[in-house]
């Protein structure tokens, strides 16, 4: 005898002795008269296999197939039927029954191929379903893995920008919280613009570095209290290409790599944080009217990250002390920017930044130049 259990539900007697003895030499069987103590059994035991009546008191065959799948999904389910309930037995397929067992009984053999032949279906659907359950499983342990190690790489990634920002206040300390007040003006007028909290998140934290490149100024230029000469001028244009190649450098793949002449340069940017960043160091100068640089792009052609980037670095400048200029009035500062709409800046920026000027102000009232504070943000 193996070890299947197969429970026999019928209210008649002399047919549960029939099946008893002709299952009983193979499986582990065993018997019940009522579907709701047959409920019972199943709340106690594990059975495999259950052969019901259809026609029974109390409760028929069919509710309690009902009742019983409910609480037992993984049992399988035989139907034991006569030639008048052939109709019923038949309907009983839609509610997932193996198979049915027609009375009288006639032919022994035949009645434990069908049950072999139930047992066998119902151990493929199991072992489907598990198969279903563990590729489920596998799937959600891969997916949180996925995402613990993209929370990893926002983190350091973040962590990246943190650092370089720093780098560049150790460069040009007197920008004080520049960099930081630049980052949620940013994120504010993308906020208005109606962009997606993934678009606004990753410009936010990309504005902070859009002055990197100053890092290749020389401190005599960068520092210098007083208007530029325009070869200094030319010099400190410089800095837009070379917070773009800071940010797209391929030095770290070339260490990785035997043969750096096979990487692809794009692949060292891939990453859309940086990859923003990249854009914004390199054409934050570049005007609406086409009069910026490095490039000269007009209009559209400037990424919507640096047009957007553009009147936050410009309004925070002028309203800031530096070391060749005294800090504005609030309400020059305004005027400016609503001045300069369509001319250096693009007008549905502009619209952008007064609709959120409210918490602009705010941020600014913040976020003084206090350089223990913003060494704090960026920690």
């Amino acid at each position: 005898m193996n070890n299947r259990k197969i429970l026999v539900l019928d209210d008649d007697p002399v047919i549960r002795d029939i099946l008893y003895e002709i299952l009983a030499d193979d499986y582990n069987t065993i018997t019940s008269k009522d579907g709701y103590e047959a409920l019972e059994i199943l709340n106690q035991e594990k059975v495999d296999l259950v052969l019901v009546d259809i026609n029974m008191p109390r409760m028929n065959g069919i509710d309690f197939i009902h009742r019983a799948k409910k609480k037992h999904p993984d049992i399988g389910y035989l139907i034991i039927s006569g030639n008048n309930d052939i109709d019923n037995a038949i309907d009983a397929f839609q509610i997932g029954v193996c198979d049915f067992i027609r009375k009288p009984f006639r032919d022994i053999l035949y009645i434990k191929n069908i049950i072999e032949g139930a047992l066998s279906r119902h151990d493929l659907l199991i072992e489907n379903k598990r198969y279903k359950e563990n590729l489920e499983k596998m799937v959600m342990e891969r997916t949180r893995e996925l995402e613990l190690k993209n929370s990893e790489l926002q983190y350091s990634r973040s962590r990246i920008i943190g650092v370089l920002s720093r780098a560049a206040e150790y460069k040009d300390f007197e920008t004080g919280q520049h960099f930081i007040r630049v980052s949620v003006y940013s994120s504010l007028i993308a906020k208005s613009l109606g962009l997606s909290k993934k678009q606004i998140e990753i410009i936010k934290e990309a504005a902070p570095v859009h002055d990197i490149g100053k890092i290749g100024i020389p401190e005599n230029i960068l520092l210098k209290k007083g208007k530029l000469t325009d070869e200094e001028f030319s010099e400190m244009k410089n800095h837009c290409l070379y917070g773009e190649e800071i940010l797209t450098s391929p030095s770290f793949d070339i260490l990785m790599h035997k043969n750096p002449d096979t990487i692809d340069k794009n692949l060292c940017i891939s990453d859309n944080l940086l990859k923003t960043a990249a854009i914004i160091a390199k054409s934050h100068h570049e005007r609406f009217d086409g009069s910026g640089y490095p490039q000269g792009l007009r209009g559209f052609e400037i990424p919507l990250e640096a047009r957007i980037v553009a009147v936050a670095d410009v309004y925070d400048a002028i309203g800031t002390e530096r070391p060749y200029k005294k800090a504005w009035e609030e309400e020059t500062c305004q005027e400016y920017i609503y001045s300069q709409s369509g001319t250096l800046f693009d007008p549905d920026i502009v619209e952008a930044f007064f609709q959120s000027i409210d918490e602009i102000l705010n941020t600014k009232k913040s976020f003084i130049d206090d350089y223990a504070v913003a060494k704090s943000y960026l920690a």
